[in-house]
C-alpha cells in the first residue's frame, strides 16, 4: 500500500521512523509537507494514497470526496479527531483511527505544571525575578498549596487516571465526572464519583478532559463559572472550544474565580484580540500538552501499528467510525 504521512511540526526524526517501519512491513511511504493544516488546500497532493497518518491536521467531508476510492485509512499521529469528519469519511468508505493512550502521560503531566504555575504564580514570579523585583518575597505576596484542596476533574478518561496518579502524592481529595463512569479505575486511584454541580460548588482546582463535541464545546462558559468557587483555578489542556473566552476572561477579571491555566484555544494559534491574552491570573501554553519526545514516538508507532494491522487485516481497537465497512 502507498502511505503518505504528514505532519510537520512532529519531529523529523520520529516521521522517518515511521517511514522505516511501513516500508520495513512492505508498503510505500512518503513524507509530505504541506503549508497549511487544512487537508482541503492540498488534496492533490495526496490522491493515490491508500492511507494517511495525519497529526491533527483538518480532513472536512470535501477531503473524503475528492480522495474517496485511493484511500481507505486516516490514522491520527494523536487522540483528538474533532477537526475531521469521520461521518463523511465512513459514507467515502474510509476508517479513521487514533493512537489513544499514547499522550496521556505528556499531557497529565502539562496539567499537573499548569495546576502549579497557576496557584504558586510560577511565570510571574519568573519575570519578577528577571526584573529585579522581589516585593513577592519581602511583601508576602503567597501562593496557595494542593495539599488539602479538592481536585474535580470533568472526563474520567486515561489522561485523567494519570493526572490522578500525579496528584495522588499532594494529600489532596480528588473528583471526578463522566458519562461512562468506571468505578474500578476510580477505586483503584482513590477518586470519587461527582456531578459537575458537585464540582463546581466544592472543587478549588477543576481540570477538563473531554472531547470536543456539540454538546462540550462552550461547556465552560459564564453560567458554569458563576456556580464555581471565587478561589477556584480552571485548567483546560483538551480543547479551546469547550471554553467560551470571553466569560473566562470576564470571570478572571472580575474576580469570580481565581486563575486559570490554558494550553488549548480556538481558534489556534488565538487571535490577537482574545480576551484570555490579557485577562488576570493566567498562565498560557501553545497547546504543547503532548509535546515530548516520548510521546512524539509512542504516538508515531502506534498510529504506523495501526496501518500496518488494518492493511494485514488485524483488528484495530481505536477506529472510531466502524460503519465504514458498510461503504466498502
Amino acid at each position: 500500500m502507498k502511505i503518505a504521512i504528514i505532519g510537520k511540526q512532529q519531529p523529523l526524526k520520529v516521521r522517518k521512523n515511521i517511514k522505516e517501519f511501513l516500508e520495513e512491513n512492505g508498503h510505500t511511504a512518503d513524507i509530505l509537507y504541506m503549508e497549511t493544516r487544512n487537508a482541503i488546500d492540498w488534496t492533490d497532493k495526496l490522491k493515490g494514497y491508500n492511507a494517511i497518518i495525519s497529526a491533527g491536521e483538518k480532513f472536512p467531508k470535501e477531503v473524503f470526496e475528492e480522495l474517496k476510492g485511493d484511500l481507505k485509512l486516516l490514522s491520527r499521529y494523536g487522540v483528538g479527531t474533532d477537526e475531521i469528519d469521520k461521518v463523511k469519511a465512513a459514507e467515502c468508505g474510509v476508517a479513521v483511527c487514533n493512537a489513544a493512550g499514547s499522550l496521556s502521560t505528556a499531557v497529565a503531566e502539562c496539567a499537573m505544571g499548569l495546576i502549579l504555575s497557576v496557584l504558586r504564580s510560577i511565570p510571574t514570579s519568573d519575570k519578577e525575578v528577571r526584573n529585579n523585583e522581589w516585593s513577592r518575597f519581602f511583601e508576602s505576596k503567597t501562593g496557595t498549596q494542593i495539599e488539602g484542596k479538592t481536585v474535580g476533574i470533568i472526563g474520567f478518561g486515561d489522561i485523567s487516571k494519570a493526572l490522578c496518579k500525579m496528584l495522588s502524592g499532594f494529600n489532596c481529595r480528588i473528583m471526578a465526572y463522566d458519562l461512562y463512569w468506571n468505578e474500578q479505575a476510580a477505586t483503584e486511584l482513590s477518586v470519587e464519583y461527582a456531578t459537575i454541580e458537585q464540582i463546581q460548588s466544592e472543587a478549588d482546582i477543576i481540570s477538563i478532559h473531554v472531547p470536543s463535541t456539540p454538546q462540550t464545546n462552550g461547556m465552560i462558559n459564564k453560567d458554569f463559572l458563576s456556580k464555581c468557587k471565587s478561589n477556584a483555578i480552571l485548567i483546560n489542556t483538551a480543547r479551546g472550544k469547550l471554553v467560551v473566552a470571553e466569560d473566562l476572561a470576564d470571570a478572571l477579571n472580575d474576580g469570580v474565580i481565581a486563575g486559570a491555566g490554558m494550553d488549548v484555544f480556538s481558534p489556534e494559534p488565538p487571535d490577537p484580540n482574545n480576551p484570555l491574552l490579557t485577562a488576570k491570573n493566567t498562565v498560557l501554553l501553545p497547546h504543547t500538552g503532548a509535546c515530548t519526545i516520548e510521546s512524539h514516538i509512542k504516538a508515531g508507532m502506534m498510529a504506523a501499528k495501526n496501518v500496518v494491522d488494518f492493511f494485514n487485516g488485524k483488528t484495530v481497537k481505536t477506529i472510531l467510525n466502524p460503519e465504514y465497512k458498510n461503504n466498502i
